[in-house]
């Protein structure tokens, strides 16, 4: 693959249809898509937009589950055109934004998805042209039909590393989403930092998708790391303990990304032990900080495995890894067990920690080629993150003399109890540390006394009967009195976004008048 293949997100498809012309990209209940057919669907699928008069910097958005549609859509950017993926999660109003902002010439939607688009449409002037997997309706072109109809060859259209290849809305977690603008250049430097500079994967390497493709965890630091190696993928519609561990030994998966949340699916799931996954020899987890006592269950229900963790942001991209090596190392050797609960070193970038007031606990910055152009039409956000080449992450931490970065909270996450930092994810910690506890976010609500109260939502292993002023008194055991919740909140079950994180911005506004 030559470096202009390499840089652009063309490039590398075609240059992975020559390598690897008839081997499965793709295995999905849609099918099978070979790199060779992924590469000429995705022509046919830039050459048709073209033929209609859109052009280089016009944009397309995409409203579906994971099927390989939605990779295939990523063709568009072959003519210049900018993919924007929707989170099908969102409702009908917070679809709107996104939609308003990057005004699509043209939308392409699941067939789910098409009733709410359509009663979007005239809030949406700038769209004229709809596509539907599955199908031709009124209103609706059919997808496959679009593509049979377009020529299947390389579009003659001049595409550079640093044009933007696609706009991903953050989640909103600060305000209103912003559209963060990636390059090809900068997302394919993340699938080869990714595949090659990390991970280790090879062309042998069957690999798992569960990650929604609407983010950037899921499609640009999992998916296609795989497909730039030359991996088979399996890939799921969307994640479900049953159907990940039914695909791992149906398939002999080898290689699979996911989040904290999904990681504790499966280890407490109750058909784990009588699963086959003896060929998962990579386990990466990322997206959110993983619980200490957490990671080590699950270390110890695959041993055969390798450990990864990766951090990183929409807008950053990877920022640091903590390898198998470094996981090993941590369980071996007890001096340095604290790793596990460090998220790595810089990977390939540089790290810095803004810490004015020297309290020891500083925001992260990064300077990296990897990290997005800026926000889309919104430079005063840009302005207020990113200065001289360096962006700042909002989350808060500290870096080792031997360069191990600590995450302690994302900055608008801490806490500040009667003047004191409470770091939730030390609480989550603590938390985790009982047997009986499945999950636990850790948050903070308005208080008269307090101005800020520590509190914390529980989801409770079923059968136990462990009762609030229990678990509060084993607390006080392991942390400081103002770092203990004022209130627990035990639940059925805790928001999460399509990434699997736990939605706390959701949790704080169930629980403002519940305490």
């Amino acid at each position: 693959m030559t470096r202009a293949d390499q840089t652009v997100f063309g490039g590398v498809t075609r240059a992975l249809a020559a390598a690897y012309p008839d081997k499965a990209a793709l295995v999905s209940e849609g099918g099978t898509l070979t790199f060779s057919a992924a590469n000429e669907r995705m022509n046919r699928f830039a050459n048709a937009l073209i033929a209609l008069g859109f052009k280089a910097g016009d944009r397309i958005a995409v409203l579906s589950r994971n099927r390989n549609e939605v990779l295939e859509c990523y063709g568009a950017t072959k003519a210049g055109i900018i993919v924007v993926p929707l989170n099908w999660r969102l409702s009908e109003e917070e679809l709107l934004h996104p939609l308003a902002d990057c005004e699509p010439v043209a939308v392409v939607a699941d067939p789910q998805f098409a009733p709410v688009i359509d009663r979007l449409r005239s809030k949406t002037p700038s769209t004229r042209l709809f596509i539907r997997f599955d199908g031709r309706q009124d209103g609706w072109l059919a997808y496959d039909e679009f593509l049979a109809a377009a020529a299947s060859g390389e579009p003659d259209i001049a595409v550079g590393e640093n044009d933007t290849l696609s706009i991903m809305y953050t989640s909103g977690t600060t305000g209103k989403p912003k559209g963060a603008m990636l390059s090809h250049g900068g997302l394919m430097r993340n699938c080869m930092v990714a595949a090659d500079g990390m991970i280790g994967l090879r062309e042998s390497d069957v690999a798992l998708a569960a990650m929604p493709l609407f983010h950037v965890g899921g499609l640009w630091y999992h998916l296609f790391p795989a497909y730039y190696r030359g991996c088979s993928t399996i890939l799921l519609s969307e994640f479900s303990p049953d159907k990940v561990l039914s695909a791992m030994q149906t398939h002999g998966v080898t290689y699979v990304h996911l989040v904290p949340t999904m990681i504790n699916a499966l280890i407490t799931h109750p058909n784990i032990e009588a699963c086959d996954l003896s060929r998962l020899r990579v386990l990466y987890y990322a997206a959110s900080s993983m619980p200490v006592e957490m990671l080590r269950r699950a270390m110890s229900m695959f041993p055969q495995c390798e450990f990864m963790q990766g951090y990183g942001s929409t807008e950053a991209g990877m920022i640091t890894a903590l390898t198998g090596e470094d996981h090993r190392a941590a369980v071996t050797s007890p001096e340095l067990a604290y790793r596990l609960g460090t998220s790595g070193r810089a990977l390939h970038c540089d790290v810095s920690i803004l810490d004015p007031d020297k309290t020891g606990i500083g925001e992260i910055a990064v300077h990296s080629d990897r990290a997005m152009a800026g926000y889309w039409r919104n430079p005063q956000a840009t302005d207020a993150v990113m200065e001289n080449g360096w962006l700042r992450t909002g989350d808060l931490g500290t870096v080792d003399a031997e360069g191990y970065v600590t995450i302690a909270d994302r900055k608008n996450d801490m806490i500040v109890s009667g003047g004191e930092n409470v770091y939730p994810r030390e609480v989550e910690d603590a938390l985790y540390q009982e047997p009986a506890v499945l999950e636990a976010a850790v948050f903070g609500l308005p208080d008269p006394h307090w101005v800020e109260k520590v509190v914390a939502a529980v989801v409770i292993r079923p059968g136990s009967d462990l009762s609030a002023d229990e678990l509060k008194r084993r607390l006080r055991s392991r942390l400081a009195g103002y770092k203990c919740p004022k209130d627990i909140f035990f639940s059925e079950s805790l928001p999460k976004s399509g990434a699997g994180k736990i939605l706390k911005k959701e949790l704080r506004r169930i629980y403002n008048n519940a305490s």
